[in-house]
């Protein structure tokens, strides 16, 4: 690198430090509900996009919030960004829904039925729960292990359809090599933050002392700063792991060598043996603090809130 574009770079860090706390403000904001969380899902799916587009050799301009690229009307131009977010966002959720509601749905059922079995002491039926909650973690596992990298594929193509190539998926997933079972671990260390989030009412007290003789509108401002540290984790790991899953989705995409078969069936097999994280982690954390609608839109499946 010459001296000068070493200048060039350290002159330009400010403006990028600016840039990404600009970023984690608004995506934080936007994932408070699960509503305005799919504008952050369509920006964090452009940011993918324009990440693969520079690492193979394409413009890769920077993704908005709200303006659209230069060089167009002022309406397009004005809202431009935010209309390709929210379309993003929406083909994204509805991608991602279709891949993985089959299994989160039998989650939620496999809960209901051991629960209600157990309240009612059916002894009798006491496996159904547990033998279906395995049956859909057995068609989760290979789903998860290969969803970044039907994200990014998605992302790069443009085509919706680009959700459901799964050979094409499987592919990539094999050219990544070890960097794909890489992502998966750091997809696993993700699950942490967000497991702590379901402790955090119950622990409350240990974390603010007297919660419990504070008045309604002390209690609301704490929920609402619990709420406010959810949205950020979400957004901020997100942020990371779709920017991650593109990087390695691009050198994937544009490597020659092909792994051998038992290369293949390893690293899928470790990738899902770590992917397995998530599903245990979601069971425990609903002992903790039960909500149904964790089942179906954990930010690291469906959507960046983190409810």
């Amino acid at each position: 690198m010459s001296t000068a574009a070493a200048r060039g770079g350290v002159l330009a860090l400010p403006g990028r430090l600016l840039g990404l706390v600009r970023d984690m403000v608004v995506g934080t904001l936007l994932c408070l509900t699960p509503v305005t969380s799919v504008i952050a899902l369509g920006w964090l799916t452009r940011v993918m996009a324009a990440t693969i587009a520079r690492r193979t050799g394409g413009p890769g301009a920077p993704v908005g919030w709200l303006l659209g690229p230069r060089g167009q009307g002022a309406v397009t131009r004005l809202l431009g960004g935010l209309g390709a977010n929210i379309r993003a966002g929406v083909l994204t959720l509805a991608g991602l829904a279709l891949l993985t509601l089959p299994f989160t749905v039998a989650w939620l059922g496999a809960w209901w039925a051991g629960w209600e079995n157990s309240f009612n002491k059916g002894y009798e039926q006491a496996s159904v729960g547990p033998l279906a909650w395995a049956a859909a973690t057995a068609v989760a596992l290979p789903v998860l292990a290969h969803l970044p990298f039907a994200l990014a594929h998605w992302a790069h193509e443009g085509r919706f359809g680009a959700f459901f190539e799964v050979r094409r998926i499987r592919q990539i997933f094999a050219a990544a090599g070890w960097r794909a079972v890489w992502l998966a671990v750091l997809s696993a260390l993700a699950v942490e933050p967000f497991f702590g989030l379901r402790g955090l009412p119950v622990f409350v007290e240990g974390f603010v002392p007297g919660f419990a003789t504070m008045t309604p509108e002390a209690q609301a401002q704490v929920a609402q700063g619990f709420d406010l540290l959810g949205a950020a984790l979400a957004f901020g790991i997100l942020l990371f792991l779709r920017r991650r899953a593109a990087v390695i989705y691009a050198r994937a995409v544009g490597g020659t060598r092909a792994p051998s078969r038992t290369g293949r069936v390893l690293g899928l097999m470790l990738a899902m043996l770590i992917w397995l994280a998530l599903p245990v982690a979601i069971v425990f954390g609903q002992f903790l603090n039960y909500a149904p609608a964790l089942w179906l839109t954990h930010p690291l499946f469906l959507l960046p809130w983190a409810g």
